[in-house]
């Protein structure tokens, strides 16, 4: 394959920004609640789509981290709302139709397809029903933000609180999900807005504190559902208020610890796992991509007769991985960054004649 000219480069603005520009300590977190997301649907998919059951050991680490998984990635949204918002409002929601509602619909798409369902004129067709429900609550969160921003100072607290309310008398559902993880999402805001004045909690014996109590939840989860085979079914009830506090614990706990790490606390940022920051930075491109290639994986082995989840699991994980792999690289090609941002067409200026003077 030749190299891409410099005409096929994608635009700057959509390719991930470097790691001297960004938080590290962010896009560790961020990458490790990605591989969390193959790993979960690396064991589901297998089941739904083959009956393939995985085992105990890789179920356990789905349910332990089942409280902070998705609830990280809708924090860590939040915490870049601040830097969107300063753009114009016209910006603003076209970058958003650019990079959320223009991918969401053509990876819907591509989900379904893989999937075998083809009939598009069905309206249930368009539902976020599948893994693609995470793309299309961000979009749902960020056409509300600017509203929302308004609230004055430490007001806004009362946005996620709200929303957290909101979602316990909500029968469980799309509507109920999209009020829990819209408290995270707002509470990332929220604590750009706070500041300084959280960095003064931010001490080595809380950060044990939280994380001792995120663990022993996490064992409590995997002590109650020691009867379960199916990762989706089993585990962690979002829309219990009473273990609000605990799950705030175990985020707190670990975006802390890995502030630590990284020295972010002490206004450092030290160079840690850039594999695992890579995943971060690029994790839309992950997390778009790994689920259809699973799905295709799991029905390529059905055909074969491969049902041993020792293959599907590894097959299903690495392979995802390396897909997603393959597609950042190749969004140097327009063609493929198309599939994760809408391309920004070019206007040609067009060169007046000079004047011609009378003789």
């Amino acid at each position: 394959m030749t190299s891409p000219s410099p005409q096929s480069q994608p635009p700057a603005s959509s390719r991930a920004p470097s790691g001297a520009s960004r938080a590290r300590w962010m896009d560790l977190i961020r990458g490790s609640a990605i591989l969390l997301v193959v790993l979960l649907h690396a064991t589901a998919i297998p089941w739904m789509f083959g009956g393939i059951s995985s085992g105990r050991v890789v179920n356990d680490i789905n349910s332990f981290f089942a409280p902070y998984r998705m609830s990280l990635l809708f924090l860590l949204s939040g915490v870049l709302l601040t830097r969107s918002l300063a753009k114009p409002p016209g910006t603003y929601y076209w970058n958003k139709v650019r990079t959320l509602i223009w991918p969401y619909l053509v990876w819907m798409i591509i989900g379904m397809l893989t999937e075998g369902y083809t009939d598009l004129r069905d309206p249930f067709f368009w539902i976020p029903n599948n893994w693609l429900w995470f793309i299309f609550f961000l979009a749902v969160y960020y056409a509300v933000a600017p509203l929302l921003a308004r609230i004055p100072g430490t007001w806004f607290a009362l946005v996620p609180a709200v929303l957290w309310i909101a979602s316990w008398p909500l029968p469980d559902g799309d509507l109920s999900n999209l009020c829990y993880y819209g408290g995270f999402f707002f509470a990332g805001h929220l604590c750009v807005r706070l500041g300084s004045r959280l960095s003064r909690f931010e001490t080595r014996t809380l950060m044990w504190v939280c994380l001792a109590v995120a663990s022993g939840f996490g064992a409590f989860i995997i002590a109650g559902n020691r009867g379960y085979t199916n990762a989706m079914t089993a585990g962690f009830d979002a829309h219990r208020l009473e273990l609000l506090p605990v799950v705030i614990a175990g985020i707190a706990g670990t975006v802390m610890a890995v502030r630590r790490l990284t020295g972010s606390h002490e206004g450092h940022s030290y160079d840690r796992a850039r594999w695992l920051q890579y995943i971060g930075r690029n994790s839309v491109v992950f997390y778009l991509v790994h689920f259809p290639t699973q799905v295709w994986i799991t029905n390529t082995l059905s055909e074969l007769g491969v049902t041993n989840p020792n293959i599907s699991l590894p097959a299903c994980f690495f392979g995802a991985l390396a897909v997603a792999y393959l597609a950042c690289w190749l969004r140097r090609f327009r063609v493929v960054d198309a599939l994760f941002v809408l391309p920004k067409f070019a206007r040609r200026s067009t060169q007046l004649a000079p004047p011609v003077r009378p003789a």
